[in-house]
């Protein structure tokens, strides 16, 4: 059929569950009316916080007023999460749950309203679980677990049979400041490729598992379980060398796990910060060693106690600002092995690691805002991942001296007071996206005010020097480049042709 006969695209890798209810007797069918709106209950905040399980939480867990605000917005009102649905007026199999990606609409200029799939971006499930266990009102509950089912069935790519790349990864969400047209819940619609090559399938940097392992704590769903190990999984074999189309000229870890934004950038970053939660979380799930070791693999990739980090350029927003996300990784692994009472050398070098980027913010950092010609698009959100900044600083304060701490956390809230007011000065405050970020960070900001220390780690005799991942991809292309590089591609495509089978099926958890 001719392209304008399309009502939709097919997606593969799509799957969807149904739950259906019998009635055999009139009397019976009106007895079914509460399965539109089943009760809901829930324990208090402070037993949750108790169970160890949420880190955010805590027993005396008080919102600021400010806080408070803007999260009000996302559950009554016309600007709410459930408001937004009757807006877009979604409810087909492959869109319910998903959220309205409102914030688009700014910079939109087609017809209204703008049709973007939000997809889970910033973990917006893990957000609306937390703030459902700290209020107690159940309309979060009522966003989250459509939401929770949404991503396990339709935005998660149920398929083997594509690269390992994007085999079983999570898909982004759709096209920044363009209508989705008929493109469902992910990747981009060929009627906004203009003709190019046009892409967005799924990517380490759109990989958010948390809130998948926290519904499955809450709902003992086995596919939310199913999911999380599946997309700790595919952060395994996206690294797997031996599987990658470049393994006739290189062979060795790809860098898919630890990229942000290209293939040459593997230092902090949302791809790294995503790929290590996903393992963490893995590794809670099951407790399966593996987990845990390639995430402390990805982090001596990612970072080091000696980075020069005015070379990395960490003031530059529109490149640097998601270097937090990952040193909020990094302290999740840190509480991990502190719980487990593991005070190791991985130990030490991350809470070094951690120690060293805290001290450079100490002195450098800055709203975002304060320079809004260095930003491409000047909008709430900004305020909002300065939230993420402050918290930081107030994570690392417990690993930090008495005075250091200290002095963290005035940083943190100078930054923090500032975000807020900067945040409710735009009318457009209650966005998805914004709402996304404070969902967690507001929560996270009360609790990391009472974290207690964690024990130094040991000494570390020799950490060396920093040094620069190169993917494999580059390594391939830089071998064609010169003689000598030729020879030992031809060599290792030799090797890997006489090589046995076994041999060539090592995957990135046995690194």
């Amino acid at each position: 059929l001719p392209a304008t006969h399309y009502r939709h695209e097919l997606q593969g890798g799509e799957r969807k569950r149904h739950t259906v209810w019998l009635a055999w007797s009139i009397s019976e069918a009106n007895q079914l009316q509460w399965v539109h709106q089943p009760a809901t209950f829930a324990a208090t905040c402070e037993w949750h916080a108790a169970s160890n399980a949420w880190p955010c939480l805590t027993q005396a867990n008080d919102l600021s007023p400010l806080a408070q605000t803007v999260l009000a917005s996302a559950t009554s009102g016309a600007n709410s999460l459930a408001a937004k649905r009757e807006v877009i007026d979604e409810y087909g199999w492959r869109h319910y749950g998903d959220v309205w990606g409102d914030h688009e609409a700014r910079f939109y200029t087609g017809e209204s309203p703008v049709i973007s799939h939000y997809n889970n971006q910033f973990d917006l499930l893990y957000g609306t679980l937390v703030q459902w266990l700290h209020s107690s009102d159940e309309t979060w509950w009522h966003i989250a677990a459509p939401l929770a089912r949404h991503v396990v069935d339709i935005d998660i790519y149920h398929t083997s049979a594509d690269r390992p790349q994007f085999s079983g990864g999570l898909f982004w969400h759709t096209d920044h400041y363009f209508t989705a047209h008929t493109a469902t819940h992910r990747t981009y619609s060929w009627r906004n490729a203009g003709g190019n090559a046009y892409g967005g399938g799924p990517s380490c940097e759109h990989n958010y598992t948390t809130g998948l392992l926290h519904y499955y704590y809450l709902s003992g769903d086995p596919a939310a379980r199913e999911a999380v190990q599946t997309l700790a999984d595919w952060v395994l074999a996206m690294e797997d060398g031996a599987r990658s189309p470049w393994r006739w000229l290189d062979d060795g870890p790809t860098g898919l796990a630890t990229r942000t934004l290209d293939d040459h950038y593997h230092g902090p970053g949302r791809g790294s910060a995503n790929s290590v939660q996903a393992l963490l979380d893995a590794w809670e799930l099951t407790q399966a060693k593996h987990y845990l070791n390639f995430a402390e693999t990805l982090i001596r990739r990612v970072v080091h106690p000696r980075d020069d980090l005015d070379a990395l350029q960490l003031l530059d927003a529109e490149q640097r600002w998601s270097a937090t996300m990952f040193l909020v990784a990094l302290d999740r692994y840190l509480q991990i092995k502190h719980t487990a009472g593991e005070y190791d050398v991985a130990y030490a070098y991350a809470q070094q690691c951690l120690q060293h980027y805290a001290c450079w913010m100490l002195e450098h950092e800055r709203p975002y805002l304060d320079h809004p010609e260095q930003l491409q698009y000047v909008t709430e959100t900004w305020a909002a991942q300065d939230l993420r900044k402050a918290n930081v600083l107030r994570l690392a304060a417990t690993d930090a001296d008495q005075v250091l701490a200290q002095r963290y956390h005035a940083k943190a809230d100078a930054l923090s007071r500032e975000a807020w007011q900067s945040l409710l000065s735009f009318p457009t405050y209650h966005v998805t996206r914004a709402i996304a970020i404070v969902a967690t960070e507001a929560i996270r900001e009360v609790a990391s005010r009472a974290r207690l220390p964690r024990p130094m780690g040991p000494a570390l005799s020799d950490i060396g020097q920093p040094q620069v991942f190169v993917s494999s991809r580059v390594r391939a292309k830089q071998k064609l480049k010169s003689p000598r590089g030729l020879l030992s591609a031809a060599g290792h495509a030799m090797r890997r042709c006489f090589s046995r089978p076994q041999a060539r099926t090592k995957t990135a958890r046995n690194d």
